[in-house]
């Protein structure tokens, strides 16, 4: 009998509580008419990325990945009204008939990548990159910089970061 009592209890009480969490929300909910709103900064988020990002640098160190060495500078600017990039750098020696230094520009929001190129040595032994845009795009939000050991034939993505650099740091 108690157990009886008890099943119907619990019968009631599952269908009250299906009953209420079936009953319209009153609250009203904050709809957004488009996703440009969404995707818009508003003036606080965007003085943090322009405070996070600089784009106005014209000069980055560069650093053996996992060391703190100073192995060479990079310079950007506009020439003729392109974008042109150069660097130059003490590199470890490395096999150039199976490897190569390959150069990298990051940028972080949004995030994307591209490569300059591959490294040749001046009369020092310097490894060295000079390049200039083709067309008139702005590549300033690309702030990082990256050179990785490629090999001839291999994958055409980024491998092994040898080193990091940052414009504005």
């Amino acid at each position: 009998m108690k157990t009886g009592i008890i099943i119907v209890a619990l019968v009631v009480l599952f269908i009250v509580s299906v009953v209420w969490f079936r009953q319209p929300k009153n609250t009203v909910e904050n709809r957004i008419d488009s996703i440009a709103d969404v995707l818009k900064p508003d003036p606080v988020s965007q003085a943090v990325l322009n405070g996070a990002i600089d784009t106005e640098s014209k000069t980055g160190q560069l650093f053996l990945v996992g060391s703190l060495d100073d192995v060479g500078q990079a310079r950007r600017g506009l020439k003729d009204e392109h974008y042109f990039f150069e660097t130059k750098s003490r590199l470890p020696e490395i096999d150039r008939e199976v490897f190569y230094y390959n150069v990298w520009l990051v940028r972080k929001i949004p995030y994307g990548y591209f490569s300059l190129g591959e490294m040749v040595t001046n009369d020092d032994g310097d490894f060295v990159l000079v390049w200039e845009s083709q067309d008139k795009n702005d590549y300033f939000g690309y702030t990082k910089i990256v050179i990785t050991r490629q090999e001839f034939g291999g994958s055409k993505d980024p491998l092994v970061h040898i080193v990091e650099g940052e414009f504005g740091e």
